[in-house]
């Protein structure tokens, strides 16, 4: 019989690749099944990377990272049991699988852990009187043909743990059935395959369609295209130099509303989509793709707006924002009359507003899909008969990608990257519905049948560096310097040198992480709560780190890792945006303790250990920096455009003496601007196509230096300003797939 390994709570099958935790089986790739069986033969032992390598590897040379990967992966499963940790980080050691082990025949394994479950099952239940006839069953006491108070409260009390008993069994019943009641997906057909990303996919009413945004590079521009489940024919509807995105149906199958994206606007229109089930027209010419309206314009960021078709063709819902940095709201438009309303009111500073909407089959309900913490994410339904809001699932992560069933009582969405889950708004039950090798994204459901389709594909993210000046030929190949497999990101130059820092969650939890000149890498810090690193700043001397975890500012030494806090955030303030003075003496950073962001300065002379920041902006300032001559500070605006400038010794009184210097650049920005041999190098606030731009405090001009491809509004300037450091994305392939019970 095959071998079975019960390792902690979890059930591990190295035959098929699988592991079980309770009564749920997750599979796993081939090399982190070998990985996790070295483990398992080698409990509580710290196992070297290199031993690692050698033992599974079989000594083949491959990087730090793809252990890292591995690693990553394994972790993910394993923290389905949140009572302990499995396999734990030794520093400059290891790894440690740390938690009991045994090793069997699969069936006697199975009969022996079920009856250790029973028996203590039939245990608990002894020690509290439910098994016990004689307790149970004679709680009336009868004497002399009365009942007495005694008997009578023990009769209550049996009865009522019976009728307790009862109605959790009648509950999770019901539960039961409704999870059985959600449809699983095992079977896929893939439908398309193309170079470069696919996303938005939309069933057509009939379901014998599927609209999808598409682009071949990361230079490209997102066309819209649509393709035939009947004869697989493919029919391109958009091609022009602006960005279509996020298709959704008119209830008639023959436009389709789209997000209309150039650097400037956001527009929505609707579009012709001149294709039948049984057309044998070509794909439509230039005449028929003209035949487009801009319904409404609409504003926000990061291509984050959503639109859907409502009932009959009479609304249009959709979400726009005031401003950049506004939460994005839901708006319905009446098509005929073009009246707008406002349904939601998304407060500032708490949420950035509904990142995704959905329109329920029975067209009363919208389901929004809205960021908690800038971390977490949940599903709030609003009635469109009532216009009443109420969170109905909360979810770990920023998941953008959901969608309703077709039968309108159930939720689906991504649970990560590999998996899809589907949740009862009435029932409040959840199930996992689709599991996948590779990432799956874009899930959406066909309005008529039991089918869902998904995009798939193999998506390459690395951290590169590119040459920067003026007349760089954009198009070279950046050079990779950390594959990171999307788990490595802010890299930083330093100031002095090509060493390179940066944020990882190899081990796990955002660590910072050293690659040095030699190429080689080391862990910096080993914080144990889960909070992003968003920026790091190098010191003028290259010998300490600065940076906000948790609230804290802080300073770490490079020279003895010691870890100092220079500042924390009291109840209700955030702090962000910190960077080193010239000299390297004190420390700006942003802060909204008085309702809005402002630019603080925080001695580190002080002999007082707690120096008071003192307030350098008074009408608004993010993410300052000082001036080579140490004369003032250049800092960008939350809520206007423009870098600006003002001197230490303006009073605070005078703060509209405050200087505008450039005006294409805005707070997005705030990770991607560094002085350099005297210029200010910078991305521009055009989204989605960004471009480098210096500008010349010498000569008080900017100019245009190169575009960028990288992730939006990050990236770093080496010291002698001739490269910049920034994340990658490529998807390097994408399949449209369909799902079926």
């Amino acid at each position: 019989m095959p071998k079975t390994i019960k390792m902690g709570s979890w059930l591990v099958f190295p035959d098929r690749n699988s592991l079980i935790f309770q009564e749920e089986e997750h599979n796993i790739e081939p090399l982190a099944m070998d990985v996790l069986v070295y483990f398992t033969q080698n409990p509580q032992k710290v196992v070297s990377r290199s031993e690692l390598i050698e033992a599974v590897w079989s000594g083949r040379v491959v990087g730090d990272h793809s252990v890292y990967r591995i690693i990553n992966k394994l972790r993910q499963i394993l923290a389905r049991d949140p009572s302990r940790e499995y396999i734990k980080t030794i520093r400059k050691k290891g790894y440690q699988l740390v938690c009991d082990v045994s090793v069997s025949v699969s069936g006697l394994l199975k009969e022996s852990f079920t009856e250790e479950v029973n028996d203590n099952e039939h245990e608990r239940l002894s020690e509290s009187g439910l098994l016990s006839s004689d307790k149970s069953q004679h709680g009336v006491m009868v004497s002399k043909g009365k009942l007495t108070k005694r008997g009578l409260w023990r009769s209550s009390i049996f009865w009522g743990l019976i009728l307790l008993i009862v109605s959790v069994v009648g509950f999770l019943t019901v539960k039961l059935y409704f999870y059985y009641s959600m449809t699983s997906y095992s079977r896929s057909t893939p439908l398309i395959t193309l170079d470069g990303a696919i996303r938005d996919p939309s069933f057509s009413p009939d379901g014998q369609f599927i609209a999808f945004s598409y682009r071949g590079g990361v230079q490209d521009d997102w066309d819209i295209y649509v393709e035939s489940l009947v004869d697989g024919r493919l029919y391109q509807i958009t091609d022009d130099i602006t960005d279509e995105l996020s298709p959704s149906w008119s209830p008639d199958g023959r436009k389709v509303a789209i997000l209309r994206y150039d650097n400037q606007r956001c527009m929505i229109d609707a579009i012709a989509v001149p294709v039948s089930v049984s057309s044998t027209a070509s794909p439509p010419s230039s005449t028929e793709e003209s035949d487009a309206s801009t319904l409404v314009n609409c504003s926000g960021v990061l291509q984050h707006n959503s639109v859907v078709w409502g009932k009959e063709g009479k609304y249009l819902y959709y979400t726009s924002a005031s401003t950049k940095v506004s939460p994005l709201q839901v708006f319905r438009l009446t098509i005929k009359t073009g009246k707008t309303e406002q349904l939601t009111n998304y407060t500032q500073g708490e949420t950035r507003g509904a990142l995704g909407i959905k329109l329920s089959p029975e067209n009363n309900k919208l389901a929004i899909l809205n960021d908690v913490n800038w971390r977490n994410s949940r599903i709030d339904l609003l009635d469109l008969e009532s216009n009443s809001v109420k969170t109905v699932r909360q979810l770990v992560g920023w998941n953008r990608y959901f969608d309703w069933s077709n039968k309108g009582e159930t939720i689906i969405y991504n649970r990560n990257s590999t998996e899809i889950d589907a949740y009862h708004v009435g029932m409040g039950v959840e199930r996992n519905i689709v599991k996948n090798v590779e990432p799956i994204s874009f899930p959406t459901h066909s309005r008529i049948k039991d089918e869902l389709a998904v995009v798939t594909g193999r998506k390459v993210v690395n951290i590169v560096a590119e040459s920067l000046g003026e007349g760089v030929v954009s198009e070279q190949k950046p050079l990779t310097i950390i594959s990171s497999s999307s788990i490595d990101n802010y890299a930083e130059y330093a100031n002095t040198s090509d060493r390179i820092v940066f944020v990882s969650r190899r081990t796990g939890e955002p660590q910072i992480w050293l690659k040095n000149t030699n190429g080689t890498e080391q862990q910096l810090t080993s914080f144990e709560r889960n909070f992003d690193i968003r920026r790091i700043r190098w010191s003028p001397d290259d010998e300490s780190l600065l940076f906000i975890h948790n609230k804290f500012l802080y300073q770490l030494s490079l020279n003895n890792m010691e870890l100092k806090v220079l500042y924390e955030a009291q109840g209700g303030e955030s702090i962000e945006g910190e960077s080193w003075t010239v000299n390297g003496r004190s420390v700006l950073f942003s802060s909204d303790r008085d309702g809005d962001w402002q630019v603080y300065k925080l001695s580190l002379q002080s002999e007082n250990d707690k120096a008071i920041p003192k307030q350098l902006t008074q009408k608004g300032g993010y993410a300052a920096f000082e001036s080579p001559d140490q004369a003032g500070i250049f800092f960008l605006k939350y809520h206007t455009k423009g870098l600006w400038f003002k001197t230490y010794g303006m009073a605070m009184s005078d703060s509209d003496q405050e200087i505008r210097i450039v005006d294409n650049i805005d707070v997005f920005s705030w990770n991607s601007i560094y002085l350099r041999q005297n210029n200010i190098y910078y991305l521009s606030n055009d989204y989605p196509k960004m471009s480098v731009y210096r500008y010349d405090l010498a000569e008080q001009k900017r100019f245009f230096v190169q575009s960028y491809y990288g992730s939006p509004w990050l990236l770093s300037v080496s010291h002698q300003a001739d490269k910049i450091l920034y994340q990658r994305n490529t998807q390097t392939q994408s399949s449209l797939v369909l799902l079926k019970p």
